[in-house]
């Protein structure tokens, strides 16, 4: 058939299958259910249509599975398990219509190219992902590295060089450590700062050039480097080059720094895997390669891989060519290794890979094959990159990037510049890291010094033990502490679900540092906020138990309440509560001598001590009950005396410091209140005139007495004000046609937001 026809009949169909979605969207706009109540016909039409359509469906799912169960006619049927089952084979239908056209497709591609698009899945077999066929632990590798690994930071980090070839720096003078600055503490430069700013890259970059492929994927396999004596010839081999593609991985969660678990490296001809474990500290001879400027090393995202080199093996990269800086400057739609592979070199990679653990051995062959994929296509997409970059005049561009990477170094955060620099690095850039924290999980300032502990104890801890912090203890489960500040070992492992074992064995030391800190806060006056710890067996109510941490956490709060509020409470017997008492209220739970002991089966109390228990509980909060409350009034404000005494005593004077003693009171003392006559009916103007003619003690009445307001004469406030006409102050007429001749009113214009301000729809 020709290509006229093919493109003739592909109009037709789309033609019909727009028309047919059109008319289904039409129709389901409609309520068909109400037109088929009206009309016999158009019921009939429309179960006929539903039947044949069912018909169809059913034909479609016995030709995808012959064991399938047809879905039965039914109106609520679609809506069941039937219908979700229907559209789990459509969706496995179209998945396997478009395989299958993939696969035509590549295969025309291999007629008209010769290259066809490969999966990394199907050259691995059936392997699991993470290369390990048991759930055994690994053994640390530090333990056997030569030299012990030292986190102390007690100097600065001091390259790992013996030598350096092709220097323009000699070794000696590169190996001074550089003093102190305002700004940068001591350290030692990076080796090859000045070689990487000045030696020029092979002229060979500078050309267009036919890309060269890569040798086929299954033709080859990688040669496994794991021994001392295998280096020598790998230099030599390496020298006869004037590109390698280099790749690194590694593995951070069981180690503070991080170990470089593997190298990968391909030539245009072979590809190598390198043990970095096994050879960590052998591998210093490949800096006479890495760092021949005449030799382009090629690596996707060396941020990090420079780091790792020096910081590990002692290797520096000098003529480095990154291709995630010139598929940025490039303008690909996506920077990554796998977007890189699958555009240019038709390769696809998988990412269940990533976070396998590296330090297994042996590798198995998924985990083998997903490393050399890394670099085994990457000298053939360097390439095709330079051409493109040449001839967009970007390749200067790229370069003085690469370079930038290629200078960074490592450095302790213990020395790390006041200044954040790109051309550094350490683990911790920031000068109080646990604020990170405290701003992610929305911890109140008040518990700042108290998340600072427990992170610089997780530190110190991880530091020890070469294990990385998170590994130590999680971050939700150092902000559960902070939050629920248990004061002993049960209480620590009951904050969070998940407890490390490094945390389990170190619950009591855990616990006597929170305990010494709501101590300081407690001798210093602060009160902090704290959350109710969670019932371990996930119980509320009546039935929910209480552990021993929180029965201690609510006695620490009610020592809190006692002295704070203590010249205020007072029992019948007008003595004061302190908190020696709170045993009455909390009973032997408190006590030193009646400490519980949770066991692995439940203790089994007798009815008589639950009795017991009850009634000393009952006994506790009538106790309780019978406290009263006073607040003494403000010595410097004295009440207001509403009633005048016959006799001649005089009262305290308003702002006299002074008390004169409380007599006792006689009960049979007669008290009579003076009347005062006010007459409401008089104006303001009245009363003003009236004011001059009063007697000198009866305006010292009045000063005494309160104001009295007469409110039949104020404004009531729920009545409507009067609206009155602006400008004649009168009240406006009644129009009755005034809507008529006014006509319909329109809609109000909504105001304007201002810029940059969010706002809000009114209905």
């Amino acid at each position: 058939m020709s290509s006229d026809q093919e493109n003739k009949d592909f109009k037709e169909l789309l033609t019909k299958v727009v028309g047919t979605v059109r008319a289904s969207s039409a129709l389901a706009a409609q309520d068909v259910e109400f037109y088929s109540s009206l009309d016999k016909d158009v019921a009939h039409s429309v179960e006929g249509l539903s039947d044949e359509l069912l018909d169809m469906i059913n034909s479609i799912i016995l030709s995808i599975d012959e064991h399938a169960a047809p879905i039965e006619p039914g109106k609520d049927q679609l809506e069941g398990p039937g219908w979700k089952d229907y559209t789990n084979f459509i969706d496995n239908l179209f998945e396997k219509s478009d395989r299958s056209i993939d696969i035509l497709n590549n295969s025309n591609t291999k007629q008209q190219t010769g290259s066809q698009f490969q999966y990394l899945d199907d050259m691995t077999g059936g392997e699991n992902a993470g290369g390990d066929a048991s759930d055994k632990r690994i053994l640390k590798p530090q333990l056997n590295f030569k030299t012990p690994v030292d986190n102390s930071e007690s100097h600065p980090f001091k390259p790992l060089l013996t030598s350096k070839p092709h220097a323009l720096k000699s070794f000696e003078e590169v190996m001074k450590v550089i003093d102190d600055t305002d700004q940068v503490p001591m350290h030692y430069p990076q080796p090859y700062e000045y070689e990487i700013d000045h030696q020029d890259y092979n002229n060979d970059i500078l050309l267009v050039k036919d890309p060269i492929p890569s040798k086929p994927w299954n033709d080859t396999e990688a040669i496994w480097i794991d021994k001392p004596e295998q280096i020598p010839n790998l230099v030599k081999d390496f020298a006869k080059y004037k590109e390698l593609a280099i790749d690194l991985e590694h593995h951070d969660f069981r180690t503070y720094y991080g170990i470089v678990c593997l190298m990968q490296i391909s030539t245009r001809d072979q590809d190598y895997i390198v043990d970095t474990i096994a050879l960590r500290e052998e591998l210093e001879p490949l800096n006479e390669v890495f760092t021949d400027p005449m030799i382009t090393k090629v690596f996707h995202g060396a941020f990090m891989d420079i780091i790792w080199l020096q910081r590990d093996l002692g290797l520096y990269i000098v003529s480095l060519f990154d291709t995630y800086h010139a598929s940025k400057a490039l303008g690909f739609p996506k920077h990554s290794l796998a977007y890189l592979l699958q555009t240019l070199v038709n390769f696809k990679t998988s990412k269940k890979y990533q976070l396998s653990d590296w330090r297994r051995r042996p590798l198995s062959k998924p985990l083998l094959a997903y490393a050399r994929a890394d670099t085994h296509f990457l000298l053939n997409i360097f390439d095709q990159l330079r051409n493109s970059l040449i001839k967009d005049n970007k390749l200067a561009s790229v370069l003085k990037d690469s370079r930038d990477v290629a200078k960074r170094r490592f450095e302790y955060s213990k020395y790390r510049p006041k200044v954040t620099s790109p051309n550094v690095y350490n683990p911790i850039d920031k000068e109080n890291p646990w604020r990170t924290l405290m701003y992610q999980y929305n911890v109140p300032l008040d518990k700042e010094e108290l998340v600072e502990e427990l992170y610089n104890w997780r530190d110190t801890m991880a530091r020890t033990a070469d294990e990385s912090p998170r590994y130590i203890m999680p971050n939700q489960l150092l902000i559960s502490l902070v939050a629920y500040t248990p004061i002993d070992a049960n209480g620590v492992v009951s904050v969070n679900s998940f407890i490390t074992d490094t945390v389990r064995s170190n619950s009591k030391q855990i616990a006597n540092l929170i305990k010494s800190y709501l101590e300081r806060m407690k001798q210093n006056g602060k009160s902090i906020s704290v959350i109710a710890p969670p019932v371990s067996n996930g119980q509320s109510g009546e039935s929910a138990i209480i552990t021993l941490s929180q029965i201690r956490n609510m006695a620490v709060r009610y020592d809190d309440l006692i002295e704070k509020f203590a010249p205020q409470t007072k029992n019948k017997e007008n003595t004061t509560i302190t908190s020696m008492e709170k045993s009455k209220f909390l009973g032997p739970l408190v006590g030193n001598d009646h400490i519980l002991h949770y066991e692995d089966k439940p203790i089994i109390i007798s009815d008589k001590e639950i009795e017991a228990r009850s009634e000393a509980f009952t006994k506790c909060m009538d106790e309780f009950n019978n406290i009263e409350y006073t607040i003494p009034a403000p010595k410097e404000e004295v009440p207001f005396v509403s009633s005048v005494l016959e006799s001649n005593v005089d009262v305290h004077q308003v702002g006299n410091t002074h008390v004169e003693p409380e007599e006792k009171e006689d009960m049979s003392e007669i008290v009579v209140l003076k009347k005062v006559k006010r007459d409401f009916t008089k104006t303001t103007k009245n009363k003003n005139k009236n004011k001059t003619k009063q007697s000198d003690e009866s305006d010292d009445d009045d000063e005494d007495l309160p104001k009295i307001i007469d409110y039949s004469k104020e404004e009531k406030v729920l009545e409507s004000k009067k609206v009155t006409n602006q400008f004649t102050g009168r009240k406006r007429k009644f129009d009755p046609f005034s809507q008529i001749y006014e006509g319909v009113s329109g809609a109000k214009k909504r105001r304007g937001g201002t810029k940059g301000k969010n706002v809000s729809f009114k209905r």
